[in-house]
């Protein structure tokens, strides 16, 4: 997906729920932090997470979905889609929205992504624990657009369950070993993301 798919994708939602802004929450969300320089697996999907920035009973997320989702016209269209997703889903560490990128798209109304800054959007994507998310973060790793240190000081500060720690620390782990240094630090942030954020069952 291209930056302007994905402001295109921004604008639709805009006018479909009626709002001026909307959170984009999915891979594609790097893009308004980084618009070139991403890996290519970071910048495949033809979809793009967003939600409402008050949807208490989800039905934004299902506007979104029947207008622009997957196998409408508007995918059909112009070949990406948006899914419409439920604020709950969306787990971001605290203070994200004085970290995130605001980009306003114009068109008939002028509507605004709100994109959370890698980091949060890692540790938002990496709790689901999905396959395609690991291999995203490892692409963004492999590139240097995502240090584990960082990640797992969000992580650490964010209310997840025990299996989304798990998740995130097991894709921090994937990692090549860093210098001498970073590595004491990522090993310091991981048994405290351990013995902090899990239960003495979990552990």
């Amino acid at each position: 997906m291209r930056r302007e798919d994905l402001d295109h994708i921004v604008r639709a939602a805009g006018d479909v729920i009626n709002e001026d802004e909307v959170i984009v929450a999915g891979s594609q969300a790097a893009l308004a932090q980084f618009p070139e320089g991403l890996p290519k697996l970071a910048t495949l999907s033809v979809e793009a997470d967003l939600v409402a920035l008050d949807d208490p009973n989800d039905l934004k997320a299902t506007q979104i979905n029947g207008a622009i989702g997957e196998d409408t016209l508007f995918h059909e269209t112009y070949g990406y889609y948006a899914e419409g997703i439920g604020r709950a889903l969306l787990v971001l560490p605290p203070g994200w929205e004085g970290r995130a990128h605001r980009v306003t798209s114009s068109g008939q109304r002028d509507v605004t992504g709100i994109y959370p800054e890698i980091h949060d959007l890692a540790v938002a994507k990496l709790a689901a624990g999905r396959d395609k998310d690991f291999a995203w973060a490892r692409a963004l790793f492999q590139s240097g657009h995502l240090e584990p240190a960082t990640l797992l000081e969000r992580a650490g500060s964010t209310p997840l369950e025990p299996h989304q720690q798990r998740f995130i620390l097991a894709a921090v782990r994937e990692v090549p070993p860093p210098g001498r240094r970073s590595r004491r630090n990522v090993r310091r942030l991981t048994n405290l993301l351990e013995q902090t954020g899990l239960p003495d069952h979990e552990r």
